[in-house]
């Protein structure tokens, strides 16, 4: 049986919250390079710190 491709080799990359421990890289974005990233394709918010929730226009 293979080992499943390392975190970093996936089709779609992760963007996560700063300080969410399933984050490995501790890069940091601004709130519009974040928003960008979104909406690029092959990249989704992280389902255990949910970046988009702080996200959303009020």
């Amino acid at each position: 049986m293979e080992d499943p491709a390392p975190a970093h080799c996936r089709e779609t990359a992760l963007l996560h919250r700063g300080g969410c421990d399933l984050c490995k890289s501790g890069a940091l974005m601004d709130r519009d390079g974040a928003i960008s990233a979104l909406s690029e394709s092959g990249i989704a918010p992280c389902e255990v710190c949910a970046p988009e929730t702080g996200l959303r226009q009020e």
